[in-house]
C-alpha cells in the first residue's frame, strides 16, 4: 500500500487536541436552565415560532425535554404569544395552533432585549383599602394590588387552563383563600405545579398579601 503509514505506538493527542475535544464534549451537554439561560432559550423558542416552526416539541439545542415543556408553559402563561395551547392527553404533551399565531408585545420585548440581573432592591405594594400601603417588599417595582382587578384577572387565568390544571389550580386558590395559619405548608405539595405555572404564582402572590391586609385591620 502506497502511501503515508500510522503506526498505533507513534499517535498521541496534543494538549490542544484535547482542549478541542473537551470542548466539543462539554457543548454536548444539557444546558442548565439558570434565570438567564432560561431567557435567552425562551427567545430561541420565539424566533423559532417567527420564522413560522410548529414542530416546538421537539426541544431547542441541549435543552432537556422536561425544561423546553416548561418554557412552552412559561411562554403560554406570560402571553408571550397568542394562539397556541399546550394540553396533556394519557399524560403526553400536545400543541394546539389557531389560524392567528403571533408573539405578543411582550414576547418582542423578550426578542429584542438582553438578559438583565434582577436588581434585589425594594418593591412598593400600593395596596388600595389597606394597612400595608407603601410597604417595602424586595424587587424593584411598583404593584397595585386591588382585590377585585386580582380576582377577576385570576378568574380569567384559571379558565384558559385544561380541566386538569384548573382542579390542580382552583385546590391551590383554596388554600390561599383560607383561614390556615401555614398556608405554606399547604402549597408545598404543589411545588411543580407551580413552577410551570408562573402567572398563577404572581397571582396567588397578590392574593395572599391582600390577605395579610385583611388579618391586619
Amino acid at each position: 500500500m502506497s502511501g503515508a503509514m500510522i503506526y498505533g505506538n507513534s499517535v498521541f493527542l496534543t494538549e490542544k487536541g484535547e482542549l478541542f475535544l473537551q470542548e466539543l464534549i462539554g457543548n454536548s451537554k444539557p444546558i442548565r436552565m439558570t434565570s438567564k439561560n432560561k431567557y435567552n432559550q425562551m427567545k430561541i423558542l420565539l424566533e423559532r415560532i417567527e420564522d413560522g416552526d410548529r414542530n416546538l416539541l421537539r426541544p431547542n439545542y441541549r435543552v432537556r425535554e422536561n425544561d423546553h415543556l416548561d418554557l412552552l408553559h412559561n411562554m403560554i402563561d406570560e402571553d408571550l404569544v397568542k394562539g397556541i395551547s399546550l394540553k396533556y392527553a394519557s399524560n403526553k404533551p400536545h400543541l394546539y395552533f389557531s389560524d392567528n399565531i403571533r408573539i405578543t408585545e411582550e414576547g418582542y420585548e423578550i426578542m429584542d432585549n438582553e438578559y438583565k440581573e434582577k436588581d434585589n432592591s425594594s418593591m412598593v405594594f400600593n395596596i388600595y383599602d389597606g394597612d400595608f400601603k407603601g410597604a417595602q417588599i424586595g424587587g424593584n417595582n411598583v404593584q397595585y394590588n386591588n382585590y377585585d382587578n386580582v380576582k377577576n384577572e385570576l378568574d380569567e387565568y384559571l379558565a384558559k387552563l385544561s380541566k386538569e390544571e384548573q382542579e390542580e389550580a382552583t385546590q391551590i386558590v383554596e388554600v390561599i383563600n383560607s383561614q390556615e395559619l401555614n398556608k405554606v405548608g399547604k402549597l408545598s405539595k404543589f411545588t411543580n405545579f407551580l413552577e410551570t405555572h408562573p402567572k398563577l404564582v404572581e397571582l396567588t402572590g397578590k392574593m395572599l398579601v391582600w390577605g395579610m391586609t385583611l388579618n391586619n385591620k
